[in-house]
């Protein structure tokens, strides 16, 4: 097996053969740079990190973000080349796409003036262990495509989409460094934060080392909820701390903190945050939670801390108390501009607006708030998870548009809803505007995961046996794809039948 630092030093050469791919091939053709990103927190840092960095060289560029690169989306862009002949970027995406895009760019228009930048499993790959195949994908687009599963590296741990840009961004220029912390709030986005004490692993690491050793990044031992919310609503409405009798009911949670002897409302008479309490502060209220939920569920303290305490990571260079300063607000922030149609403010911000975006943001990131509690109320309240033996489904009807149903199918997987199974995978189908067709993205707890379930592979064989020439795919715990609606009972039935293969192989 090749150690850790021998296949990074194949994955940074890799990216030098790419880099001074596109670096002849501008100067061959003098021309302008598009980039193509997804509409989520990593896929706008992604496409933030190579704008930054082509800005600095003085490369011309624009950015199109897409809700997701479909074959009717690479047929506009092989038409648009015709006449634009522009350098393409595909970032966050593009990997689960390769064989459209190598058709229709490279074969079709003979145009190969393009680089993918992605961390999700290749097109046609099922699993991480699929080694001889991956390995056969790298040799036939290592000049243009560049994926951390190349590298024996887990593309859904170690490193995001916008973590891959960054090491590009990087290896054009040194003083792109500066750049890691946005590559940690596209990891952040896509929850990478899977070590002790919601630490990064793998590549991710070692860009926060790069983030440390230039002073952006401030690591911080706290407490498990959000530092921005009132923390009586942070506590109470904790998808990861669940505490019998306070949880979803904010007066009692601000009782019980009000007992602690703590003051709980600021110089301007709002509950205070937790960025607001001072150490002593945190640890009364440590120590009291470990006391209420061994005592209330019979947990061992030490398995409390475990989900209780967790590293904060702090933007040195942001203003204290922002949704800049902590890196999980600032993906939150990101994430919402892209579900609601603001990408280019999302994009904005992570360029490094701080004045009229920052402002703009507020709202959006408001009334994104009220649309996911609201869907999630409207699913409970009217029962609309629906069940199959092996998984579990809901449509978004005239509720849940497509840009967030993603989003509240991993909500579901975190919050404990009546009606949820969380030992099934959960499917979220969303029609699509002025289209017969559904959005669907499908999500499942990492601990279902372990089982054996493997969405982006499930969804893709789903896609074959119910006959669709559609793309799909993802990760194990995430994936999604786009289905004529007629065809979704029989696709779900499919799913089904698959998910169940899995977890028997297992």
């Amino acid at each position: 097996m090749i150690n850790f630092k021998e296949r990074m030093e194949t994955l940074f050469g890799a990216i030098e053969i790419v880099k001074n791919n596109f670096l002849n091939s501008l100067k061959e053709k003098n021309s302008s740079i598009h980039i193509y990103t997804h509409l989520d927190a990593d896929g706008l840092s992604s496409g933030a990190i190579l704008g930054k960095a082509l800005f600095r060289e003085n490369i011309p560029f624009q950015i199109t973000v897409l809700r997701q690169l479909e074959k009717e989306e690479i047929t506009k862009i092989s038409e648009n080349i015709k006449e634009f002949k522009n350098f393409l970027f595909f970032s966050d995406f593009g990997s689960g796409q390769y064989l459209e895009l190598q058709s229709q760019l490279i074969l079709k228009e003979n145009y190969n003036s393009f680089i993918i930048l992605d961390h999700h499993l290749p097109q046609n790959v099922s699993s991480k262990e699929d080694i001889d195949l991956i390995e056969e994908i790298h040799k036939n687009s290592f000049q243009w495509h560049i994926n951390p599963y190349f590298f024996r590296v887990d593309g859904s741990l170690e490193i995001s989409g916008a973590g891959i840009c960054y090491l590009f961004a990087k290896s054009l220029n040194k003083k792109n460094t500066d750049l890691s912390s946005i590559a940690l709030v596209g990891a952040m986005g896509d929850i990478q934060n899977h070590g002790p004490n919601k630490s990064f692993l793998g590549i991710n690491s070692l860009i926060l080392e790069d983030a440390k050793s230039i002073g952006l990044i401030e690591i911080k031992n706290d407490l498990n909820f959000s530092s921005i919310k009132p923390l009586n609503e942070a506590i109470a409405y904790s998808k990861e701390i669940t505490l019998p009798g306070l949880t979803g009911d904010v007066n009692r949670t601000l009782i019980f903190l009000q007992t602690l002897g703590i003051l709980m409302e600021n110089s301007n008479g709002n509950i205070r945050t937790l960025n607001e309490l001072n150490q002593d502060e945190k640890q009364k209220i440590s120590t009291a939670i470990i006391e209420y939920i061994s005592t209330k569920l019979d947990v061992e303290p030490s398995e409390i801390v475990k989900k209780l305490i967790i590293n904060r990571y702090l933007l040195k260079n942001e203003l204290s108390g922002s949704e800049f300063h902590d890196l999980t607000e600032f993906s939150n922030l990101l994430n919402a501009c892209g579900r609601t149609n603001s990408a280019s403010l999302g994009i904005a911000i992570a360029m490094g607006d701080r004045k009229k975006a920052y402002q703009k943001s507020q709202e959006v990131q408001t009334n994104y708030k009220k649309s996911l509690f609201k869907s999630l109320a409207w699913i409970q309240d009217n029962q609309k998870i629906q069940h199959m033996e092996y998984i579990q489904y809901f449509f978004g009807e005239d509720v849940i548009p497509e840009n967030i149903i993603g989003t509240i199918a991993s909500m579901l997987v975190f919050e404990n809803l009546e009606g949820f199974d969380k030992s099934k995978p959960i499917f979220g189908l969303a029609k699509r505007e002025n289209e017969n067709v559904y959005k669907v993205s499908g999500r499942v707890h990492k601990k279902i995961v372990s089982k054996g379930v493997n969405l982006s592979q499930a969804i893709r064989e789903a896609c074959k046996l119910s006959n669709l020439d559609v793309l799909g795919g993802g990760h194990p715990p995430a994936a999604g794809t786009k289905i004529p609606i007629d065809k979704s009972e029989e696709f779900l039935e499919n799913c089904n039948i698959i998910i169940r293969n899995q977890l028997k192989k297992k």
